[in-house]
């Protein structure tokens, strides 16, 4: 009840209320007890029911609240006791350990001793709870410890009220936890209270007025009040200042009904006696002040102390106050109810209530038991709760169960058994009680008629089962042998493993079995081995005595049979017992069991070293890189290759790499030994093939076997391999050892009829290049040279050089020879002669000769290059014309040769070539680049 007294005055008074109604209230009545409207009284409800004292309900659609200070009380109480426990690890001592008061804007130090007496080492969160409003006055609400066994420390909190802080009481919990460790005995809570006194003035003026109380009272030796009893105190009060001033008293801390204050009556005027509502003092007069202290019936017992403060009329900001400890003693008042809600039972527990009533203002915590009042204990009791917390004036019920035990025991016919039981109850703390104890009684219905019936069917059972056992023993056939069991161990099984199937079976009832017959078969039913019979008329047969052992079960394991070729087998079982060896009593089938074939060999991976390869060249040197396709393969399961086969044909289907096979029956083929290694299957690497020629590939690896199939295992294709063609490339043409040009102009002489130049080429290209010269002679080698007759007729010839390579990509050179007639010589001037007669003249008669005509030029080549063989009248220079002149600026060309650098003159005996000055775009001839 310490709690309710914290409570600010209005939730008091709502709680002291609901406590003295001891039913529900509503909200409305919470209201008009307060005297405020709803929203006032939802806000106090709510803060209550928060902090554990009232209990909210929904009855019918409307709010109703119900007091609950025993399940808050029991709450505290567990928390106390889990802190006080004997076996907890943790021990929490707090100083100050009660209630402290204090004026506002002073300091206050917790002290907190925690010891670890566990054995282990332990980190330990020291707090004040955050919904605690003094947390927000300490400098440091949390800390930590980390505390080894059996060892102390303290931490202290040091708490700051402020000036401002509103005077009251303040709850505070302080919270001792420490999960990691200790987590089933922790958190330990400390509820504890700070109580903030108004801020007193220090220094006291001499002529402020000054009170006094009597009787005094102190901490130590508090006022003593029962419930309900009047404690007058007297107020005396000196008024020290030099003015009439008005004095008036309250208890700001105390409900109104809990106090009465009573000043002075004085004669306002005569014969007229007034109560008066302050003390009215003259300047240096003393007066009494009657303050009469009344706590109701429902006062919770403790220590109080309210404080008093006296109100002065001329100093009203002026604090004047002084504290009055009380303490209500407690009463002692507990009834109790005993009701029986079923107290008739034939098979399940009589349950029974008792209500205690605390009537005293003090907390009770009682123990209750209940015990039989017979002479033969038959039943078992359950009190549930066994320890009751009830706070003051409130009530709180035990259920007991009263179970009987001995069911044999139950009467089976007449009145019943009635069962007496009495109940303890027992004051944890010594405290009066009420001598007479209730008791119970307890009525055991006897048992029913039909239960008769059941005990006569129960002896024919009895009988009918001995009967059985007789013919069981004695009468019953001998079983017939069967089999529960029949099977392989692994169905599945690999050829390569060169194993058998093995069977494993068991058979009950072996001993009345003569013989057993397996027989293999394939899925569709056909005989797929011979059968096989066991003898087991005299035990075990000889050949399963390894294999087989007999107990109560004939367990055989890991048969061999006869089935070892690779294919699928269904094994069948069929058991002949003793007494009927012709006719089989048990067949049993086993699933299918497969034998695995050995694994073929299989291509894992078959590329070509390169995507494109280039085709060699037609003329040495011939170190063309990449000139030929290379392959690479993997082949998995290597020991079961027979032979290899390998062909490479075109994207169309033609074959273009005949077909090489590789017989592997001797380790590795003689061809591929270089090529090939051995690890976790077949590798090969860069095996050459046959393909030179451009084009496109698709090779084709086949693997056959050795098993005797004549068909591959396995077969890969790589993807399309191309062997690019060379680049053909024409290195140089020539006319009479010059570069030929585009076009040439030659004069008709027909003095020298027949003209012949040379011409020379040379060719680079793989080796299936064609070269052609055009329009004749057609097909020539790479390089070479040949004449070339000039026609005497005017026109124009094209020579193309040509050439084509294996992919069909050509490129050509052209030129033009172009003939024509030159222009006739101008006509020769007459000769002159002198006149006849004259005299003295010695000059000669000149005759002119005729003009040979000058010959074109002839476009300087890029070059000079060395002379081509040529006819047999190249050494010397064609003769003049008959009379024509021979110019001594012309030397003989063919006498000395050119100066390096220089043009090279056309060989004697051939035309004159000129280059025009320029072509139009259609005498252009086609170029290949």
């Amino acid at each position: 009840m310490v709690d309710i007294l914290t409570l600010p005055d209005e939730q008091r008074q709502v709680v002291q209320w609901m406590m003295r109604k001891k039913s529900d209230v509503s909200l409305a009545e919470v209201a008009e007890r307060i005297d405020s409207n709803q929203s006032d009284a939802i806000a106090i409800m709510d803060e209550l029911v928060d902090q554990g004292f009232v209990q909210e309900m929904q009855i019918a659609g409307e709010a109703r609240y119900r007091i609950r200070l025993a399940a808050k009380r029991r709450t505290q109480q567990q928390t106390i006791q889990q802190a006080l426990a004997p076996g907890n690890p943790l021990s929490v001592i707090l100083n100050p350990s009660g209630d402290y008061a204090l004026v506002a804007g002073s300091n206050f130090d917790l002290c907190v001793t925690v010891s670890n007496k566990g054995n282990q080492s332990a980190l330990i969160d020291i707090f004040i709870d955050e919904v605690s409003y003094p947390r927000n006055w300490c400098i440091n609400p949390h800390e930590r410890l980390a505390l080894g066994a059996n060892s102390t420390s303290e931490v202290i909190f040091q708490f700051q009220v402020p000036l401002e802080a509103k005077p009251s009481t303040y709850n505070y919990q302080l919270v001792v936890d420490a999960p990691l460790h200790y987590p089933e005995d922790t958190p330990i809570r400390h509820n504890s209270r700070l109580q903030v006194l108004p801020p007193v003035e220090a220094a006291i003026r001499v002529s402020d007025p000054t009170f006094s109380l009597s009787p005094p009272t102190s901490s130590a030796a508090p006022a003593l009040l029962q419930p309900g009893a009047l404690l007058q105190v007297a107020v005396s009060i000196h008024n020290r200042s030099d003015r009439v001033d008005r004095f008036r008293l309250t208890c700001p801390e105390l409900n109104e009904k809990w106090y009465t204050v009573r000043y002075p009556e004085g004669l306002n005027s005569p014969g007229l006696v007034t109560s008066a509502t302050a003390l009215d003092l003259n300047p240096g007069e003393k007066g009494d002040i009657l303050l009469f202290l009344n706590p109701p019936m429902d006062a919770v017992a403790g220590t109080y102390f309210p404080t008093v403060r006296l109100y002065s009329a001329n100093n009203p900001d002026l604090v004047l106050l002084d504290v009055v400890y009380l303490q209500i003693l407690p009463t002692y008042l507990l009834t109790v109810e005993f009701r029986s809600l079923v107290g008739k039972v034939r098979r399940l527990a009589g349950l029974y209530e008792v209500r205690l009533n605390n009537s005293g203002n003090i907390s009770r915590e009682v123990i209750v038991r209940a015990k039989s009042l017979d002479e033969e204990d038959v039943c078992s009791y359950t009190v549930l709760p066994t320890m009751l917390r009830i706070a003051p004036f409130s009530l709180a019920t035990a259920e007991i169960k009263v179970k009987p035990l001995k069911w044999w025991r139950r009467p089976i016919y007449g009145g019943g058994r009635l069962i007496n039981f009495g109940v303890e109850i027992e004051d944890t703390q010594q405290l009066p009680l009420i001598n007479d104890a209730p008791q119970g009684t307890l009525y055991w219905e006897p048992r029913p008629w039909w239960q008769f019936l059941l005990v006569l069917l129960t002896v024919l059972g009895t009988v009918a089962a001995i009967a059985f056992l007789v013919w069981l023993l004695f009468f019953k056939p001998k079983p017939s042998p069967k089999v529960i069991e029949f099977g392989s161990q692994d169905n599945f099984y690999q050829a390569a493993e060169g194993d058998f199937i093995r069977l494993s079976w068991q058979i009950r009832n072996p001993q009345q079995l003569n013989s057993l017959t397996i027989t293999g078969q394939s899925p569709d039913g056909t005989a797929a081995l011979e059968p096989i019979s066991y003898d087991f008329s005299r035990g075990v047969p000889d050949q399963l005595k390894s294999f087989c052992a007999i107990r109560q079960i004939l367990i055989c394991k890991n048969v061999r049979t006869d089935a070892r070729k690779p294919g699928d087998y269904v094994f069948e079982l069929k058991t002949f017992p003793k007494n009927n060896k012709d006719i089989a009593s048990n067949i049993l089938k086993t699933n299918v069991i497969k034998i695995e074939p050995i694994a073929p060999p299989k291509i894992v991976e078959f590329s070509s070293s390169l995507p494109v390869y280039q085709e060699r060249l037609a003329v040495p040197p011939n170190n063309t890189p990449n000139d030929k396709i290379l392959l690479n393969w993997r082949i998995i399961n290597r020991d079961q290759i027979k032979e290899l086969q390998l062909i490479g044909r075109s994207p169309e289907g033609e074959v273009t790499s005949v077909l090489k096979r590789y017989n592997f029956s001797e380790g590795i083929a003689v061809g591929l030994k270089k090529y090939c290694t051995i690890e976790v299957g077949l590798l090969c690497k860069n095996v050459p093939t046959d393909a030179r020629k451009p084009g496109d590939y698709i090779f084709e690896l086949a693997v056959i076997p050795n098993n005797g199939q004549e068909e591959p295992s396995d077969t890969k294709k790589t993807d399309a391999i191309k062997i690019q063609a060379q680049p053909s490339k024409i290195v140089e043409f020539k006319i009479n050892n010059q570069e030929a040009l585009a076009k040439y102009l030659v004069p008709i002489n027909k003095n020298r009829p027949g003209g012949i130049f040379r011409i020379s080429w040379k060719v680079e290209g793989g080796k299936d290049i064609k070269v052609q010269l055009l329009p004749s002679p057609g097909n020539v080698p790479t390089s070479g040279s040949l004449p070339y007759t000039i026609s005497q007729k005017p026109g124009s010839e094209t020579l193309t050089l040509q050439v084509t390579n294996a992919a069909g990509e050509q490129i050509s050179r052209s030129v033009t020879i172009e003939t024509f007639e030159p222009p006739p010589p101008p006509p020769a001037p007459p000769p002159l002669i002198p006149a006849p007669g004259a005299k003295g003249s010695t000059a000669p008669t000149l005759v002119p000769a005729p003009p040979i005509p000058p010959p074109l030029p002839i476009a300087p080549p890029p070059a000079a290059s060395a002379p081509a063989s040529g006819d047999a009248s190249a050494g010397s220079p064609p003769p003049p014309a008959p009379g024509a002149a021979v110019s001594p600026a012309a030397p003989n060309t063919a006498a000395s040769p050119p100066a390096p650098g220089a043009a090279a003159s056309p060989a004697p005996g051939s035309p004159s070539l000129s280059d025009p000055d320029s072509l139009s775009p259609s005498e252009l001839p086609p170029r290949s680049d």
